[in-house]
């Protein structure tokens, strides 16, 4: 059965398109012109695409109004290049331009996201098998490391986690003697889950003892 995306763009005739492409992947496209039309629609949508670029709008209202209908779907929320990149409700978010390829890539991830135990924690989704999370309307790939490193955190949020048991989770290693690459790992995951990783708001060190994962800290 052909995956049914829910397409949100502009309704000019002139406007570039990502429909045609799509449609002749085999998606079952289904065009509306707004997110009120998008939420009037009887359809379930596998994904949902808001070219807010077509639109000539930030889109993250738009954005806004479709995740509180839909809150279990995945969206990729397109924007022009000059937008800024603040946290839309979208699980990813491309900017202009790119080829309808990397749309459809994206469409494809999550589609077969399946293939693998997904986790979720607070606005983080993290796919083990592809290693592959999802932050911030972001998707970041992760190497092993970092995947076990962000997993062992999701599965514990909240909880003060040790310098030994995250190199024993990680590294499969006792040895404490030098904890370095720990900490450069701390500062590569942070680069993906945190806004501002100078700032912290969801990876915390806790002096003396470890880290502690945060995923809707009252802060933020």
């Amino acid at each position: 059965m052909a995956a049914n995306v829910l397409l949100v763009e502009s309704p000019r005739a002139n406007a570039p398109s990502f429909a045609p492409a799509l449609k002749k992947r085999g998606y079952s496209v289904i065009v509306v012109h707004s997110g009120k039309a998008a939420v009037r629609t009887a359809t379930s949508p596998d994904v949902i695409v808001l070219d807010a670029a077509s639109l000539n709008t930030s889109g993250n209202r738009v954005c806004a109004q479709l995740r509180g209908y839909f809150p279990d779907t995945p969206i990729i929320h397109i924007k022009e290049a000059s937008e800024n990149g603040r946290d839309t409700g979208a699980n990813v978010v491309l900017y202009m331009p790119f080829t309808p390829r990397k749309l459809i890539n994206r469409i494809e991830r999550f589609l077969n996201a399946d293939k693998g135990e997904m986790l979720s924690c607070g606005p983080f989704k993290l796919n083990l098998q592809q290693r592959l999370l999802f932050a911030n309307g972001q998707e970041h790939r992760l190497t092993p490391k970092l995947t076990r490193l962000m997993e062992a955190f999701m599965r514990q949020p909240g909880q003060t986690l040790d310098r030994k048991y995250l190199m024993r989770h990680v590294w499969q290693t006792e040895y404490m003697g030098d904890t370095r690459t720990l900490d450069v790992h701390i500062r590569w995951i942070r680069e993906a889950v945190e806004s501002e990783p100078g700032n912290p708001h969801h990876i915390l060190t806790v002096r003396g003892m470890g880290y502690r994962f945060d995923p809707e800290p009252e802060s933020a």
